[in-house]
């Protein structure tokens, strides 16, 4: 998420950004329907709890987090390059809509 944080905005930043060809948007007030990753943590989660049930209700043991890390690899690798292009393709969409939303709520 790039917000207008100091070290976005920096001129060595944004010189690379320019640089690198590299479009930043205009950032509304924070609002999480702009991070498309949140969508992604919801599907990961979800497979990761289809191909190992058991660890949603696993104790926090080294034993479950190594197990938590194995699944979240197979978990990455088993989502479409598809899914995760549309997530990036509905960006403009989604900054179209909370500007218009003034910072509030959308669908996404």
């Amino acid at each position: 998420m790039h917000d207008n944080a100091s070290v976005h905005t920096a001129r060595v930043v944004r010189a690379v950004l320019t640089g690198l060809g590299v479009r930043v948007m205009v950032w509304p007030p924070y609002s999480p329907d702009l991070n498309p990753i949140e969508n992604l943590w919801a599907l990961m989660k979800a497979e990761i709890y289809r191909l190992y049930p058991e660890l949603e209700q696993a104790p926090d043991t080294e034993e479950t987090l190594q197990k938590l890390i194995q699944a979240a690899k197979e978990a990455w690798w088993s989502i479409d390059q598809g899914v995760l292009r549309r997530l990036s393709l509905t960006m403009p969409k989604r900054v179209a809509a909370v500007l218009e939303a003034k910072g509030w709520y959308i669908k996404y």
